[in-house]
């Protein structure tokens, strides 16, 4: 019969043994887990790389765009489809958002659209017959379409990458269900430290590994409230540098028969 204490004895080894195991375990896992973190840190670096260098050399884009607007508190959906324009110009770019078609909560709305011509913004309303002739720069001025800390909206293309490591913990998520294909899905969340926290709750890009553009953004706020959703579903590189001119952003015929209003800068 084995006593008590010589049993405790006997077991003294499995259990330093298992102890053993339990510690080589868990340094392996925390050795692999630096190693994966270190490999996401370094595939988000290139990521973030090839999308600038992809915008540094964009003259022009003309692509789809698909706007949806949640408002999670009202339970609201607004849908917006049409086609975006942009070009380089100095000292400014020029871009046309058109959307032809819209769909507020399955109801058919009017067309809009958004204009900037370098100095100008229209913004036209058909179910109001309006056009809001807004001034964001002064003559000569610049104005930075693509600072996240200033542009009024985020865009598919001139990120800059040193910006978003600044203002941004980035972490990269594996592929889900519902993803555009053949996408990076990199998730962007303000820093403690960063202005952009009273903007964004998170920004999300899905970047495509063929053109290294987002085809996808999709911007939180409001804890989670608001979710606004860009895809542009045939941006590839038979979009870009397509050889836009001025012409192409004149103002829309229709806008002949709409009321302008005119908003200055203050002096």
């Amino acid at each position: 019969m084995i006593q008590p204490r010589e049993f405790a004895a006997s077991a003294l080894p499995s259990r330093i043994f298992r102890f053993v195991v339990c510690v080589g375990l868990t340094a392996c896992t925390a050795v692999a887990r630096d190693s994966s973190a270190d490999e996401a840190k370094k595939r988000i670096d290139d990521i973030l790389t090839r999308l600038q260098a992809r915008s540094d050399g964009l003259r022009d884009i003309r692509c789809k765009v698909r706007f949806v607007e949640e408002d999670r508190i009202n339970l609201s959906k607004r849908t917006k489809i049409g086609t975006l324009q942009f070009m380089m110009s100095d000292p400014n770019p020029y871009f046309l958002v058109h959307f032809k078609r819209i769909e507020i909560d399955d109801l058919l709305g009017k067309q809009e659209w958004y204009l900037f011509t370098g100095r100008w913004l229209y913004q036209a309303i058909e179910r109001l017959k309006q056009v809001t002739k807004r001034e964001l720069v002064r003559p000569g001025e610049k104005i930075d379409l693509f600072d996240l800390e200033k542009a009024p909206f985020p865009v598919p293309f001139g990120h800059k990458k040193e910006t978003i490591l600044r203002h941004f913990d980035v972490t990269l998520l594996p592929p889900a269900k519902g993803d555009p294909p053949d996408t990076d899905h990199i998730v962007c969340v303000p820093k403690p430290t960063s202005e952009l926290r009273r903007r964004y709750d998170k920004l999300e890009l899905f970047v495509s590994r063929n053109v290294h553009l987002p085809i996808r953004i999709v911007v939180t706020r409001n804890d989670g409230l608001e979710v606004n959703t860009a895809d542009f579903p045939d941006l590839s590189s038979a979009s870009i540098n397509v050889g836009l001119t001025d012409k192409d952003f004149a103002k829309p015929k229709e806008w002949r028969k709409y009321e302008e209003v005119i908003e200055e800068l203050a002096p």
